[in-house]
């Protein structure tokens, strides 16, 4: 997860003038706009799954145990996670390795947009080797 997160912030600097030129040249990826419901729910699925697991890790990391112990001490949110992956790919096989947008409405009525960079989570996903 903590990739995730560097390549995220790298790709939101990219516009500025601070970055070095061999990150400038890094092409982004397209981006597939996810507007039905269905298709929403089916990445909110994946998304919410990923934050779960990402914030269980973070409080394990953070109670001082190493990333490897800690992504492997939660397998039940490991396998949903995956399983939701394996969900949206079995669906929409088009989509690996791509950045998809998408938006819903909150409890509150809120416009609430999100971003899943596939490309990261499926690598993340094939590194991580559990016993």
């Amino acid at each position: 997860m903590f990739n995730i997160i560097t390549i995220l912030l790298v790709v939101l600097w990219s516009g500025s003038s601070f970055v070095p030129a061999a990150v400038q040249a890094v092409k982004p990826l397209p981006t597939i706009e996810v507007t039905d419901a269905h298709d929403v729910a089916s990445v909110r699925e994946l998304n919410d799954a990923l934050s779960s697991f990402s914030q269980k890790v973070t409080m394990c990391v953070k109670a001082e145990r190493t990333p490897e112990v800690c992504q492997c001490s939660y397998p039940e949110n490991l396998a949903k996670l995956k399983a939701s992956y394996a969900k949206l790919m079995q669906q929409h096989p088009d989509w690996k390795d791509q950045l998809l947008s998408y938006r819903q409405l909150d409890k509150e009525g809120r416009n609430i947009s999100g971003t899943l960079v596939l490309q990261n989570l499926a690598r993340q996903l094939e590194m991580l080797k559990c016993k």
